[in-house]
């Protein structure tokens, strides 16, 4: 599995302006983990700054960016998906070992 990294860089007022929209943000969520694109997501740092989502496919983080309403209302001020060569743990892509 491959894996990809969905970054947001938050806008200041995200916090104060979070929960008008939180509840479709956290069902398109949950929809994306349920149909096996979203691995794992959440907001980074305190107080929030930003926030990670890894996905399997960086089609599925992009279309889930498009869709967000955290981004669609401004809540989110940039975003980017990032390939991550994941090395260690039990679902890494390349795992590799000490010789």
């Amino acid at each position: 599995m491959s894996h990809y990294l969905l970054r947001y860089d938050l806008a200041p007022d995200y916090l104060a302006r979070r929960a008008t929209f939180r509840d479709a943000h956290l069902a398109l969520a949950w929809r994306s983990a349920d149909e096996g694109h979203l691995i794992l997501g959440g907001a980074v740092d305190d107080p929030v700054e930003s926030a990670l989502l890894l996905f399997g496919d960086a089609a599925s983080a992009a279309a889930f960016a498009a869709a967000d309403p955290y981004v669609l209302n401004g809540l989110v001020r940039a975003w980017r998906v990032s390939p991550w060569l994941t090395v260690v743990g039990k679902d890494a892509a390349m795992p590799l070992r000490p010789a």
